[in-house]
């Protein structure tokens, strides 16, 4: 019986996995059909994505660190090819592992980064109208 458990979880995932992946796949139809609205879209699926791979586990619930480092702050501060190589190749002695094998990381990593980049700008122009008088 204790291995049922884990197999169930393990389906979920993929489960998970499936319907954000083809969420994804019917967003990018939806945004090719409407240029004013490619940004957003790509942005939801750059969020759907992160949701679907779990990332808020390590990167706490915003994406704004906790165990692992803020992906916010990686991309505010950071260039997109650093990136793009943590993100697929890893970075074992941090704890970060390697996405390249993840058809769903590969195929939506521009639209991860999109949607990182317009909350770090969004969490900038904050940080700004704070400091105005």
């Amino acid at each position: 019986m204790p291995t049922q458990a884990p197999r169930a979880v393990a389906s979920r995932r993929a489960a998970s996995r499936l319907l954000a992946a083809a969420l994804c796949a019917w967003m990018g139809v939806a945004a090719a059909g409407d240029s004013l609205d490619a940004q957003p879209a790509l942005e939801a699926r750059g969020r759907a994505a992160l949701r679907a791979m779990d990332c808020a586990r390590c990167h706490g619930r915003d994406y704004d660190g906790w165990a692992a480092p803020s992906l916010i702050a990686a991309v505010r501060d950071g260039s997109r090819e650093r990136f793009d190589r943590i993100v697929l190749e890893g970075d074992i002695g941090r704890g970060m592992p390697g996405y390249k094998d993840q058809p769903l990381v590969v195929s939506e990593l521009g639209a991860i980064y999109a949607y990182l980049h317009a909350r770090a700008q969004a969490a900038a122009r904050a940080d700004d109208e704070r400091r105005e008088p």
